[in-house]
């Protein structure tokens, strides 16, 4: 028994020796990284390679949100992306009835609650006034499949080091110009930090917040990957919103599909009336 006990020891030190070593080494190559100052310009065009691909994405989805008095409510439901176009969600809490329906389109938010019989048909100041964040089209598709924002600039980065991965950050990212719909979007400055995992060049935490809003900040952590298609998928992640009002949400992915032919259904019932 003496001899078993002795020889997984020996085992678990060995493991522990080796996984160490691999993490000082994976530190030292990232230190050489962002000493030789080979830096952001190439984490960001490897990135950029491994943005997740597709053209639409069809999925389920299982989900806690926890508010900052840690009062929780379980849902599940169903996402739908066509890329660049159109996001679908239906949320259907514990009672397996569906609660609330959403469109969101470039321009423009919708949503039905079936559970007051009301809708509400507006743009995205609803969706930043409630949760305090600077939400567009581009950036929630981005946050909800781990790849970054396609229609902001990429020049005003700088890169670093946390722990085992690179971080590249700015405090002046602004969308192009050629995508500028309205003031708000000139107005917009995000502070923003990206981790990136040193082998996959996939973000793992991403971390942002609205220049003028000092007492807001939204972070993302994307907890596991999974190859769909010929890219990384982040099949769960966390989400904080630190604001005035504080809230965590866990969402995990199931049965997740992509390219395939989507139906986008949306109808207010005639009956509904518009939310005050």
């Amino acid at each position: 028994m003496n001899k078993v006990v002795y020889i997984l020891l020996i085992s678990v030190l060995g493991l522990t020796a080796a996984s160490c070593m691999l993490k000082r080494e994976t530190k030292k190559e990232i230190k050489e990284v962002v000493k030789n100052d080979e830096g952001v310009d190439i984490i960001f065009e490897k990135m950029k390679e491994q943005q997740f691909l597709f053209r639409t994405l069809n999925l389920k989805f299982k989900a806690t949100s926890t508010d900052d008095k840690d009062k929780s409510t379980s849902f599940s439901g169903n996402l739908r992306i066509v890329k660049d176009r159109e996001i679908w969600l239906s949320l259907t809490p514990a009672l397996g009835i569906e609660a609330f329906r959403i469109y969101i389109a470039t321009d423009s938010v919708k949503m039905i609650n079936r559970i007051n019989k009301t809708y509400f048909m507006g743009d995205y100041q609803l969706i930043n006034d409630l949760l305090n964040t600077p939400f567009d089209f581009d950036m929630l598709q981005a946050f909800l499949t781990g790849n970054d924002f396609n229609y902001y600039q990429n020049n005003v980065f700088k890169v670093g080091e946390d722990d085992l991965f690179y971080r590249i950050s700015t405090i002046g990212r602004t969308k192009l110009k050629n995508y500028v719909a309205n003031q708000a979007d000139i107005d917009k400055i995000l502070v923003q930090d990206m981790w990136i995992d040193s082998q996959t060049y996939k973000i793992v935490r991403q971390q942002i917040k609205e220049i003028k809003k000092e007492n807001s900040k939204l972070t993302i952590d994307y907890t596991s990957f999974e190859t769909i298609g010929v890219s990384l998928f982040p099949n769960a992640y966390s989400v904080k919103v630190d604001a005035e009002s504080k809230f965590f949400i866990d969402v995990e992915y199931e049965k997740i599909r992509i390219d395939e032919d989507l139906t986008i259904p949306f109808v207010i019932p005639p009956s509904y009336k518009p939310m005050q």
